[in-house]
């Protein structure tokens, strides 16, 4: 039986995402990048790879000149190779970490564990038990209407009756929606959904081989399936398929594990988290937080053992040029000036901080009782030692969540079912961060056994 266009078209508009790795390899491919495993660096090529097409379809929108994806993806490997100018008077790979013995039950059931999270996350987005609604309100019509335009449409965006699209949102995730719907020639509603899995899928390749430069294997290994279970548990059931979470979390879950690790104080390593920090600001409003903060502590904690010029503008200016290109595109188009807000700054209800948080404890626990927050926070308070390390990822953490409390204290007066719908998403982002902040107990043991 012959398949349907849509069917084709689906399989066509998932396999479009290949050019990512394939634009973001170059740069992965360098002698500092051994450090590594290839598997790590094929989803560190992902998420690296994504930024650079995304960010290259907002400048060429800018410029206005249309999307062409083979332009795209040239001009993304062309940058991929530019940027590794700035590695080349740096050594090669740093030594690999001490060997260990051959995996045991524990390890391999952490191998288990993140396999099923990713099938289990598959088959719910599948069977559509984890689709978004926002995929249908607006993340794939705007992905359709910039697709059909061949570049960001400002009459849509314009419109002021289709506010509820929100304009101002950062460009990334409807970009590569866009980017795979040209590829296509069609936006497909179930393969969009499948973003979920894949980008878990990416996080499964790419994490353990990163935390492994700071602890032991069975830890890096560990930390990753239970942020893996994680996710995948709240993916399905906060229903994110097809929207602009799993692309925040793997951004700034790479981005944090890098930073706490020892490649955070080469160029390489400042440059490629640089390329997350500027991938999570333009995934979703709060990313902007997330890299401001996570650089200040990075700063903070880590400064006396870095250049902090050259720190500064390897991690700052991807970021920087990124997000600069949206905001000076939208606001030439008269579309939008910065993002949108809840009422005025400092109009605080601060007679409805019980109530918030009230809300926002009942969003938390009603996923899975609430254990895909409490296990990270359970792994940060009973791991063996407390680095300072830790204080990065649960700095940020705390940094995320009082902001989040700060912003529903803004708008309308009764805000239970903003909290009741939001909440659970935006606090999301902490459990990565939680669980890598677990993960710094235990870089004592990792630098006695590495001598």
């Amino acid at each position: 039986m012959a398949e349907s266009p849509s069917v084709r078209a689906g399989y066509l508009w998932l396999a479009s995402f290949a050019c990512l790795p394939l634009a973001g390899w170059p740069l992965l491919a360098h002698a500092s990048y051994r450090r590594f495993s290839v598997a790590s660096r094929i989803g560190l090529a992902f998420a690296a790879g994504a930024v650079l097409i995304s960010g290259w379809m907002t400048v060429i929108a800018l410029a206005g000149i249309r999307w062409q994806p083979p332009v795209l993806v040239a001009l993304a490997v062309a940058t991929a190779f530019l940027l590794r100018l700035p590695l080349s008077a740096e050594r090669g790979a740093s030594p690999a970490p001490p060997g260990e013995k051959p995996a045991g039950v524990l390890e391999r059931s952490a191998l288990a564990i993140a396999a099923i999270s990713v099938a289990a996350a598959f088959a719910a987005s599948v069977s559509a038990a984890a689709t978004s609604p926002d995929l249908l309100l607006f993340w794939g019509p705007k992905a359709q209407a910039f697709a059909a335009a061949g570049t960001i449409d400002v009459s849509l965006l314009r419109d002021s009756a289709l506010r509820y699209m929100h304009p101002s949102y950062p460009p990334l995730v409807t970009n590569l929606l866009a980017f795979a719907t040209q590829v296509a020639g069609r936006f497909p509603w179930g393969a969009a959904a499948l973003t979920l899995p894949a980008l878990l899928a990416v996080l499964a390749l790419a994490l353990p081989g990163v935390l492994r430069l700071a602890v032991p294997r069975r830890v890096a290994w560990a930390a990753s399936a239970l942020i893996l279970a994680a996710l995948g548990y709240l993916g399905q059931a906060l229903s994110t398929a097809g929207n602009a979470d799993p692309w925040i979390w793997t951004f700034e879950t790479m981005a944090m594990a890098i930073l706490i690790g020892p490649a955070a104080l080469s160029r390489a390593g400042q440059l490629l988290a640089g390329l997350f920090l500027a991938g999570a600001v333009t995934a979703k409003v709060e990313g902007l937080l997330f890299a401001l903060a996570a650089f200040a502590l990075f700063l903070l904690l880590r400064g006396k053992e870095l250049r902090i010029g050259r720190a500064a503008v390897l991690l700052l200016a991807p970021g920087a040029v990124s997000l600069g290109a949206w905001f000076v595109f939208e606001a030439s188009q008269h579309i939008f000036y910065g993002y949108e807000q809840y009422g005025p700054f400092l109009e605080i209800h601060r007679d409805r901080l019980p109530l918030v948080l009230s809300e926002i404890g009942r969003a938390l626990s009603t996923p899975g009782w609430g254990l895909p927050f409490l296990l990270p926070l359970a792994a940060l308070l009973l791991a063996p030692g407390k680095d300072r390390f830790t204080w990065l990822p649960a700095g940020v953490s705390l940094i995320l969540s009082v902001f989040s409390v700060f912003t529903y204290l803004h708008g309308d007066p009764d805000p239970a079912v903003w909290i009741g719908w939001s909440a659970g998403r935006v606090f999301s982002s902490v459990v990565p961060l939680l669980a890598i902040a677990g993960v710094c107990g235990w870089r004592t043991e990792a630098r006695e056994s590495a001598v």
